[in-house]
């Protein structure tokens, strides 16, 4: 949340508040609702780290051109060599076998490579702009001294460095070559927009209060340890999943930041949004930005326990 006073910015976040002169979000997607969330399109993509039995390792990154994509390069992980894969990308929400992109990863990279073993496996996110390129500079819609660096569509290490340079320039002089080029007001609102925000920001403010019976929910859906589903329940929808251990965990599936519905991703055990790529744990804690707070948990009754 910002504010001003006498020209300063007051920042209150989780930590304690800030105060300063300037401000930069600088983290793949502003939190909270604006423009820019219609602007951007999150992706996952996915990550292997394995170590090679002919010890044959690549001296360049290399990139094919199949559709989704794949790469190639090496890393030095604690004095260990490994070759790191990835590719596979996806809009994030919109898969949600993802544990699938790792067994393909592997399967590709086996054809290839004479794999050993997979050290590490992972995915990370990251923000594909409307027009291509990175929104560098004022946060629309924000105070004039709040700044925004964004949407660098898995070429970070070149905007990043292009946004620092980009930004110091703006907050010293107000200039820069590039200002226009990277303008993150160059895309013009829809009619309308500034109402859909009002309404996307007012989050949900009413609290899941009344317990669900768990007899209730399992006759609606059957889950097996380890399985996830979204089931709507007396006109409302939930989250669901079952852990290792066959306990229950509910959460409303209404995405806290524009109200979009949630999808599972089985490989994380996470929560996904397809609309703008905020995530969400088994019990609704925020992991990903946009959104702000967490999925309202449901408190479920034990059988036999009044509802």
């Amino acid at each position: 949340m910002e504010e001003t006073e006498d020209e300063v910015l007051v920042l209150n976040t989780t930590r304690g508040v800030i105060r300063c002169r300037h401000a930069i979000y600088a983290t793949h997607t502003p939190p909270g609702v604006n423009l820019l969330h219609f602007r951007l399109i999150p992706w996952r993509s996915y990550v292997v780290a394995v170590r090679l039995k002919d010890g044959v390792y690549p001296a360049a990154l290399g990139y094919d051109l199949e559709d989704p994509y794949h790469y190639y390069r090496t890393h030095v992980i604690n004095g260990e060599l490994l070759l790191i894969a990835g590719g596979k990308d996806h809009k994030t929400g919109h898969e949600e076998n993802t544990e699938q992109f790792f067994r393909e990863l592997e399967q590709h990279v086996q054809q290839y490579f004479n794999i050993d073993s997979v050290a590490y496996s992972w995915s990370s996110q990251y923000y594909e702009p409307v027009d291509g390129l990175p929104y560098i500079g004022h946060l629309p819609g924000s105070f004039k001294n709040v700044y925004v660096a964004a949407g660098y569509n898995g070429n970070g290490m070149i905007f990043g460095t292009l946004a620092g340079t980009i930004l110091t320039a703006l907050i010293h002089s107000g200039e820069h070559l590039y200002k226009k080029l990277f303008d993150p007001s160059r895309v013009k609102p829809v009619a309308g927009f500034s109402k859909f925000v009002e309404q996307g920001a007012d989050f949900i403010s009413s609290f899941i209060k009344d317990k669900l019976s768990t007899e209730s929910i399992q006759s609606l859906v059957e889950l097996n340890n380890d399985q996830a589903k979204v089931v709507k329940y007396e006109g409302d929808s939930y989250a669901m999943y079952k852990d290792n251990g066959g306990r229950l965990h509910a959460i409303s599936s209404t995405c806290t930041h524009v109200h979009c519905n949630v999808v599972w991703n089985n490989a994380e055990k996470t929560w996904d949004c397809p609309c703008h790529g905020s995530r969400f744990n088994i019990n609704g804690k925020v992991l990903n930005a946009p959104a702000v707070r967490d999925l309202e948990r449901v408190q479920l009754s034990e059988p036999g326990e009044s509802v």
